[in-house]
C-alpha cells in the first residue's frame, strides 16, 4: 500500500470531502458561467457582445448600491439571529428539560419544512397587515386603539417572517447537537461542584457552539438568497435587498438589464460563498467533537420543577408563531368568499366554492401533477448526487 493510500485509509473523510468539493464545483460550474459572462458582456446572453466591466461599474458606484448592501446584511443577520433563538428555545426545551409535550413540540416543530415560504409570507401579511391584518383589527377591537400596533411592512417585519422561515433548520441542526452530546462530560461538571446554569454555561453551550454558528451561517446565506419574503413583504414596504434588485433588472423594469442583474448576482454569489466556506469551517468542528463508540447516548434531561409548565408554554407560543397561525388563517381565508376582518356573522358565510373551483381548473390540476413531477425528480436526483459525494 502507499503513502497515499495509507493516509487515506487512516483519514477516509478526506476522500469523502474532496468528492464533495468535486461535485459541488461541477454543478455550479453552469450557474456561475452564466452570472460571471452576463457581467462582463454588454450583449444579452447569447448575443455576441465585447469585455466590459461597465456593469460592475454601474451597479456598485451606484449611490443605492451602499443601502442595498446594508439593508440585505441587516435582514441576513437579523433573521438568522432571531431564528437561532426562536431554535435554541425550542431545542433546550424539548430535548434538555422535562418539560410537558416536549416529544409533540419536537415533531411538529419540522412542519414549517413543508409549507412554502411565500405561503408563509402571505399568511403573516393576513395577519399583521397594517390595514386589515387579522392581528391588528383584534387589538384594535380589544384595546380601543386608532390603528393598529404592527407594521409587516417593515424591516423589523421582514426579519420576523423570515426567522419564522429558517427556525426549522436551525432547530435540525441544534437539537442533533444537543442529543449527540456524551452526558459524562455534564456529569463531571457537576462532580466538580457546578449547577445546572453552570454546567450550561461552561460545558454544554461550548459544546453545541460549533452547531450553533453553522446553523447561523446556513440560515444567513439563506436569507440573503431569499426572494419570497422581500417580495412580499419588501417591495411594498419599498425595501430594497440583493434579490428584490436583481429581480427589478431582470424582469421588473422596462427595458430589462440583464447584464447588471448579472453584475448584482456575482455580488450575492461571493457574499454566500463566503459564508457557504464558514459554514464547512463550522461544521468540521462538529465533526471534531464527535466521537464513535459502541453505545448510543441519552441527553441528560433537566427537571425544571414547577419551571416545567412555564417551559411548556414558551414552546407552544413558538409553535402558534410557526406552525397554528399560519396554517389557520390560510385555511379561513380559503373558506371566506371574499377576504375581510372576521366577525360574529363570517361563520354563517364560510364556503367550499374556491375548493370547488380548485378541483374543476384543468390549469390546477396540471400545476399540481408538474409540481408532484418536479418534487420526485428534484428529490431523487439530489440523492443520488449525495451518494456520489
Amino acid at each position: 500500500m502507499s503513502a497515499d493510500e495509507r493516509a487515506l485509509a487512516v483519514e477516509p473523510s478526506l476522500t469523502t470531502a474532496w468528492g464533495r468539493t468535486r461535485l459541488g464545483a461541477f454543478l455550479s460550474q453552469p450557474i456561475s458561467w452564466v452570472f460571471f459572462y452576463g457581467s462582463l458582456t454588454d450583449a444579452p446572453l447569447g448575443v455576441p457582445g465585447h469585455f466590459t466591466l461597465q456593469n460592475y461599474v454601474k451597479a456598485y458606484s451606484d449611490p443605492e448600491a451602499y443601502p442595498l448592501l446594508l439593508n440585505s446584511f441587516i435582514f441576513g443577520l437579523g433573521a438568522s439571529g432571531l431564528s437561532l433563538v426562536f431554535a435554541l428555545t425550542l431545542a433546550w426545551i424539548t430535548i434538555r428539560t422535562n418539560a410537558p409535550f416536549r416529544r409533540l413540540f419536537e415533531l411538529t416543530a419540522i412542519i414549517p419544512n413543508i409549507l412554502p415560504p411565500i405561503l408563509v409570507s402571505i399568511s403573516w401579511v393576513m395577519l399583521l397587515n397594517p390595514s386589515n391584518g387579522l392581528i391588528n383589527a383584534l387589538f384594535v377591537k380589544i384595546l380601543g386603539l386608532g390603528k393598529g400596533p404592527f407594521n409587516i411592512y417593515s424591516m423589523p417585519g421582514l426579519i420576523f417572517v423570515e426567522s419564522l422561515i429558517l427556525t426549522p433548520l436551525a432547530f435540525l441542526i441544534v437539537a442533533a447537537a444537543l442529543k449527540s452530546m456524551d452526558p459524562s462530560l455534564e456529569e463531571s461538571a457537576k462532580t466538580l461542584g457546578s449547577n445546572e446554569f453552570g454546567v450550561m454555561r461552561r460545558v454544554t453551550f461550548p459544546l453545541i457552539r460549533p452547531a450553533i454558528l453553522a446553523a447561523g451561517t446556513l440560515n444567513f446565506v439563506r436569507a440573503v438568497e431569499s426572494f419570497d419574503t422581500p417580495a412580499i413583504i419588501a417591495l411594498p414596504a419599498r425595501i430594497e435587498v440583493f434579490t428584490t434588485k436583481i429581480w427589478r433588472e431582470a424582469l421588473g423594469s422596462f427595458p430589462t438589464n440583464h447584464n447588471l442583474a448579472a453584475a448584482y448576482g456575482v455580488g450575492i454569489l461571493a457574499v454566500a460563498l463566503v459564508f457557504v466556506y464558514l459554514y464547512r469551517r463550522f461544521t468540521s468542528q462538529v465533526e471534531n467533537f464527535s466521537t464513535v463508540t459502541g453505545k448510543g447516548f441519552r441527553p441528560h434531561q433537566i427537571d425544571l420543577g414547577g419551571w416545567r409548565y412555564a417551559a411548556t408554554s414558551v414552546a407552544l407560543l413558538l409553535l402558534i408563531l410557526l406552525v397554528v397561525l399560519p396554517i389557520l388563517v390560510l385555511l379561513l381565508v380559503a373558506l371566506l368568499p371574499y377576504y375581510h376582518v372576521p366577525t360574529w356573522q363570517t361563520w354563517q358565510r364560510l364556503t367550499l366554492d374556491h375548493f370547488r373551483y380548485v378541483w374543476a381548473t384543468p390549469r390546477v390540476h396540471k400545476a399540481f401533477i408538474n409540481s408532484l413531477f418536479l418534487a420526485l425528480v428534484g428529490a431523487t436526483v439530489c440523492m443520488i448526487l449525495a451518494s456520489l459525494a
